[in-house]
């Protein structure tokens, strides 16, 4: 990591995923989110990727995405603040969701994991969108406000100087039921379909340590984000969510609470490889595909 964007701040991390054909030497594509912009480029050593703040200089991102010698190769540009890097450099710009999906798919191929014809992805970032994916097109089905900007501009309020990071890494070690009501406090069988471990109220009691409340706070982004995501399932008529984003990427903890809530409806849920990273290595696979 640079000095800019010290580990602390952030789950995603500089990485090199060491798979051959991925994305052809050269090729490019940067996701410019609200908050983060990630890089993915191809080498002769597989796919290099990187994470820098938005608010770096679009030009410093650019020349991190391609360097002066790779100025010609294919280069993708995707996110909410995409209008960041000039179009002068001719860069193919992609809708985001579209550039997600197509990094899922590229993601599960290159680890022979197979994929339904059609499902709901969940694109986890500084908020979240839902959109189902059918063969090679993305219909957006809304979103919610709720991901990671709500869940760190929330923590910082009970610590305003912990880093993403941090947050994540404590609520692993806390214990939300000391935070939590759950429906085993009034039904310690549950009732009708609903289980006892179940959250009847979030963050309703007094209790509890900064790190159960920082529990219980992913633990409502969770099970709210799994509830929304397998309404929209249902209503398109999949029965696979998938989860791909920053707010995903490292967070198991997260992960494990939205696809808990998701299974309730009887719908598969899982997270994509390299997660945080898909809207760049759909960006950089579609520019290569139209160079």
């Amino acid at each position: 990591m640079n000095d800019a964007m010290p580990n602390r701040h952030h789950a995603l991390e500089d990485d090199t995923l060491h798979i051959s054909g991925l994305l052809p030497d050269g090729a490019a594509g940067i996701d410019v989110g609200l908050t983060l912009a990630k890089i993915a480029r191809g080498t002769d050593e597989g796919v290099e990727l990187l994470v820098r703040p938005t608010t770096d200089a679009p030009e410093h991102l650019r020349v991190l995405a391609q360097p002066d010698e790779r100025a010609r190769a294919p280069f993708g540009v995707t996110g909410a603040r995409v209008e960041r890097i000039d179009s002068h450099h001719a860069a193919l710009r992609l809708q985001e969701i579209e550039a997600a999906a197509c990094g899922v798919r590229k993601l599960f191929e290159a680890e022979s994991r197979a994929l339904p014809d059609q499902f709901v992805l969940a694109l986890l970032g500084t908020g979240t969108a839902f959109a189902l994916v059918r063969g090679g097109s993305a219909t957006h089905l809304g979103g919610t406000a709720l991901g990671g900007g709500s869940f760190t501009g929330l923590a910082r309020r009970i610590d305003s100087g912990i880093g993403y990071a941090e947050m994540v890494a404590a609520a692993e070690r806390g214990e939300r039921r000391n935070v939590d009501l759950m429906v085993s406090d009034a039904y310690p069988e549950g009732i009708g379909r609903i289980g006892p471990d179940l959250t009847a109220a979030h963050l309703a009691r007094s209790s509890g340590s900064p790190d159960d409340v920082l529990a219980a706070l992913l633990n409502l982004h969770g099970e709210t984000i799994g509830q929304i995501a397998a309404s929209r399932a249902r209503i398109a008529g999949a029965s696979d969510v998938v989860f791909a984003g920053g707010f995903a990427h490292n967070n198991p903890l997260l992960v494990a609470s939205m696809s808990a809530m998701i299974g309730m409806f009887g719908i598969t849920a899982e997270a994509s490889p390299s997660p945080g990273f898909a809207g760049a290595i759909g960006a950089a696979w579609m520019a290569a595909q139209n160079a």
